[in-house]
């Protein structure tokens, strides 16, 4: 593996369930916490435990597609934490359950906006310190910073009344593709989740109580693990797309 060293962890949508669990997970790590939430209440749980740790940390309020915001807020972070190694982008749009002539075209716009625009933003804030740092690692070209998208398998394939859901989640792929294929060779490791599971989060377990007794639901602090696997990962072996799933998932591609 790559040597680690300490650095600088943002996390794009950092309340309770993934986002909360990637910002605990680099905290034990070691790393300082960037953590990015549109309102400070949906922070809370996971600020408390941060502090419970005495994790280094500061939050930051945003609206992930608001240009001027992302740039400020970003900046804002840097200048108190120092470089974001890694970026992790876990906003999401929803627009589950509409068919195609249901759906309102603005809250279409919304959806792509938070899901893909959004990440692009923050991956802009973040890429010009990561390709200026010294990186870290033992190979010819360093690891200078890694870009972690949070997705969906509606990123593979869209479905009946899922079609504002999964266009945004197409865009955050190839978004994910393209920034691969861009800054790979500068020692940029951007990679593609796939969250193909429910979550086991607060709300998932109130709405599907009998997923949650039939242990079908993901375990975020699990997940959280592969998150920081993917930092660690050489350039000479990493992965820029993976599937995550809990064993008794179904699944055909």
């Amino acid at each position: 593996m790559t040597s680690v060293i300490k650095g600088v962890c943002a996390v794009v949508g950092c309340g309770p369930g993934m986002g909360g669990s990637v910002a605990e997970k680099f905290a034990k790590e070691g790393f300082s916490i960037a953590a990015f939430n549109r309102t400070a209440e949906s922070f809370a749980p996971t600020e408390d435990k941060l502090k419970a740790m005495g994790a280094k940390y500061s939050f930051y309020p945003m609206d992930t597609t608001d240009k001027v915001a992302v740039q400020t807020q970003f900046a804002k972070a840097a200048a108190d934490l120092g470089v974001i190694n890694v970026l992790v982008y876990n906003a999401g749009g929803g627009g589950f359950g509409k068919s195609i002539m249901e759906i309102d075209p603005d809250e279409f716009v919304q959806s792509f906006q938070l899901s893909c625009t959004g990440a692009l933003l923050c991956s802009q804030a973040v890429l010009p310190g990561m390709l200026a740092s010294e990186g870290w690692g033992s190979h010819k070209v360093k690891k200078k910073g890694c870009i972690l998208f949070s997705s969906a398998t509606s990123a593979f394939r869209g479905s009946a009344k899922s079609a504002q859901f999964a266009c945004g989640k197409h865009g955050l792929r190839a978004l994910s593709q393209s920034i691969a294929k861009e800054y790979s060779q500068q020692g940029v490791h951007a990679c593609h989740v796939r969250l193909d599971a429910i979550l086991d989060t607060p709300g998932y377990q109130a709405r599907m109580p009998e997923m949650y007794a039939a242990d079908k639901l993901a375990c975020t602090d699990d997940i959280a693990e592969t998150y920081f696997a993917m930092y660690e990962q050489s350039p000479m072996g990493w992965s820029n797309e993976i599937d995550i799933r809990p064993f008794l998932e179904g699944w055909s591609c």
